[in-house]
């Protein structure tokens, strides 16, 4: 488990680092954007599977390569999951990163950056509910605030009020 967290945290780490006009690849094809739909779907329903790494490099590289697709990171309340428990905290700060991207992916024309933003946390929400079946044991009072106001129909709300200006583009 612990090579597997240092790849996945590399790999962060380099996608991270890559400016976005750094990506020179063509267009994302047909095939990469239902591979990517797939992938995140999956990762929504069950993040700790044998697979999951690998499908989350995958997404990683695809995303910091496509030209055709901007995802951008503005949630500064996740920053925080590490300091309550880093078990599971780059799985679900990666999900609400794929998971923007997998709204993007499904509806080009949406212009609102918070309504991206309220989908990628909302895909993380998803993800933290599927990781407490399996260990109950994890808890982050910031997913479980976001949970509550997911639940009362706050979130997007919520995501416009705190937005952040210095986002990063990926």
């Amino acid at each position: 488990m612990g090579r597997k967290l240092f790849v996945l945290l590399t790999v962060t780490v380099l996608a991270a680092s890559i400016p976005a006009e750094s990506k020179t690849r063509g267009p994302s094809t047909p095939q990469d954007r239902a591979r990517a739909l797939d992938y995140i779907q999956s990762l929504e329903e069950n993040p700790l599977a044998k697979d999951s790494l690998d499908k989350r490099i995958w997404l990683t590289e695809w995303i910091v390569q496509a030209p055709d697709l901007t995802v951008t990171s503005c949630c500064k309340d996740l920053d925080s999951l590490d300091k309550v428990n880093d078990t599971y905290s780059n799985q679900l700060r990666m999900q609400a990163f794929y998971s923007q991207a997998g709204y993007i992916l499904r509806h080009p024309n949406v212009k609102s950056d918070a309504e991206k933003q309220a989908a990628g946390l909302a895909g993380a929400l998803r993800a933290y509910r599927a990781i407490q079946k399996f260990d109950p044991s994890a808890q982050y009072p910031v997913l479980d605030n976001l949970a509550s106001l997911e639940k009362q129909g706050r979130l997007l709300r919520y995501v416009e009020r705190h937005l952040q200006s210095n986002c990063l583009d990926y």
